[in-house]
């Protein structure tokens, strides 16, 4: 007898198949789905199961979350001292809280600060703090604020723990700010893993990331691609195999994590050996080819606007990145690269090229952040004939992309999250968010697929209206073609025989609700267990 035979009836089962097929029951044994139809049909499977009536509930496939950063959520959630717009208001308020945090930290210990994407803009000051504002926080604790992952800002004392000096040199890709007498201002821009940044303590961090976990439950995604930057990030999430709920292929970072000749002895994949694949596995590598337009270091074939002359960085040769894509390739694993400026996007895409045409579209390499702008009918076809997927932020349609179209103009960087233009070009557009906690909701999927329908920003601004795309492709965002985007689309992202018993009971039908953002998760169901209950 199987350990878990339950079927689920009187619900309204939104199965996403190819047939987009609604059912009203569905059953599974021991966590896989065996029937989807009506309850008689279901009940006619030999057994004794338990009958979870749902009342008319709505259900969805669960939702996947196809580029994540668990270990970044664990830091600003649980770990960093909350220095977003939503708390301070000025460079003063900054360092107020952190001064606070200080004193109630051991001396000699980190203070980190979380703020969020172009703060700047929001405070009085009209700019990010600099060294001399942290120096304020404290002279005996190394202090850090984050604006971003690109954008970290050290006092004096932080910097002199990280060893840097007026002779630092910047990283591939990196940037140390300096005053006109070459002084570090404190501000660095891709520069964190290059400077040996603060980490947490493994312990805090794989607390910090079970309390993650469960935040994504809550909101009805029950896998991810998660994309580690550092060891420690690794460490914690093979620490946490047997409390791992979430299903999680993970992309470590190159080099930070791991070196071009750990992909072709196996020593990465060692790693996984012994992990259930299920739950925990290695789906490939991550590499930044160049770094974020809110630290001004994307690369750009164009200059920054007042900034003659200077174009963001690469942090690879076009040999170098070939020769990456060649090894991963081979190595039968992803490659997912962090591509933000055109000229990094068009690196990207000519790598993937470069490949044995006959290897085209195989392993379904990614591109992180293709799609969120600089999308042109040329580069559109590109990614097409080399069956690439770009992974653009549905979440940044709320939050990031304004900025995009203050920073550089429209006329620039072409129409915002053109997914209407993806999506009619034969291109599976996966749902993610990109969280890493600079804004409390960016993980949640159904405020970014109202964003994908309506088009319509936090500030009200409505952004490129011909791009929208229909209630069943912003769903299948966030099942489908996320779990095509990680190469399981046979386990996950749809409500079928031989699937994981993954889904969300939710409190309205997204086919018919007026507002797919106010949608609440009402229950989670994971393998076949129920793992969150609101």
């Amino acid at each position: 007898m199987p350990d878990n035979d339950v079927c689920v009836v009187n619900a309204r089962v939104v199965t996403m198949d190819d047939r987009r097929t609604i059912a009203d029951s569905f059953r599974f044994c021991d966590g896989v789905v065996v029937a989807v139809g009506d309850r008689e049909s279901v009940l006619r499977v030999p057994g004794d199961p338990e009958i979870v009536d749902l009342h008319g509930a709505t259900v969805l496939p669960g939702l996947i979350d196809a580029h994540s950063h668990l270990e970044l959520l664990a830091y600003a959630w649980e770990i960093a001292e909350d220095c977003r717009a939503g708390r301070v208001s000025s460079v003063a308020a900054i360092v107020d809280v952190l001064r606070d945090k200080a004193n109630k930290t051991p001396a000699g210990e980190w203070v980190l600060g979380q703020g969020e994407h172009y703060q700047h803009l929001k405070l009085t000051e009209g700019r990010y703090p600099d060294r001399h504002d942290l120096d304020q926080v404290s002279v005996n604790h190394p202090v850090m604020y984050r604006a971003s992952y690109h954008l970290n800002v050290f006092n004096s004392r932080g910097l002199r723990v990280l060893g840097v000096d007026d002779h630092t040199p910047d990283a591939p890709g990196g940037r140390i700010e300096r005053d006109t007498d070459g002084t570090a201002t404190g501000r660095t821009y891709d520069m964190f893993a290059a400077l040996g940044g603060p980490q947490p303590p493994l312990g805090a961090l794989v607390d910090g990331i079970k309390r993650a976990q469960q935040r994504y439950l809550s909101v009805g995604v029950t896998a991810l691609g998660d994309i580690l930057l550092h060891t420690e990030g690794l460490d914690a999430l093979l620490t946490l195999e047997d409390d791992l709920l979430l299903r999680t292929a993970v992309y470590p970072k190159l080099p930070t994590i791991l070196s071009k000749e750990d992909i072709t002895s196996g020593r990465l994949g060692a790693h996984f050996a012994t992990a259930d694949p299920a739950r925990l596995r290695l789906n490939g590598i991550k590499i930044f080819l160049d770094g974020g337009l809110t630290a001004g270091a994307a690369a750009l074939h164009d200059d920054y606007p007042g900034q003659p002359g200077y174009r963001g960085e690469l942090a690879f040769t076009d040999e170098e990145v070939r020769e990456i894509v060649r090894i991963v390739d081979d190595a039968d694993l992803q490659i997912a690269m962090h591509a933000i400026g055109d000229r990094a996007l068009d690196q990207a895409i000519d790598a993937v090229e470069a490949l044995p045409e006959a290897r085209h579209g195989v392993l379904r390499h990614r591109i992180e952040h293709a799609g969120n702008m600089f999308m042109t009918s040329e580069r559109v076809k590109r990614l097409a004939r080399a069956g690439i997927v770009p992974v653009p932020q549905p979440a940044f349609l709320l939050t990031t992309a304004p900025g995009y179209v203050k920073h550089l103009g429209r006329d620039r960087i072409g129409p915002v999250m053109p997914f209407r233009t993806l999506i009619d070009a034969g291109l599976p557009v996966p749902g993610n968010s990109d969280a890493i906690g600079i804004t409390p909701d960016q993980h949640h999927p159904f405020p970014a697929m109202q964003a994908a329908i309506s088009r319509r920003s936090q500030d009200g601004a409505v952004l490129d209206p011909q791009e929208a795309i229909t209630v069943d492709e912003a769903i299948a965002m966030y099942t489908r073609w996320a779990a095509y985007s990680l190469g399981r689309e046979n386990e996950i992202g749809s409500i079928e025989i031989g699937k994981h018993a993954d889904f969300v009971v939710t409190g309205a039908d997204p086919l018919t609700a007026p507002d797919l953002g106010a949608i609440t998760v009402e229950a989670t169901w994971l393998g076949g267990r129920k793992v969150y209950s609101r």
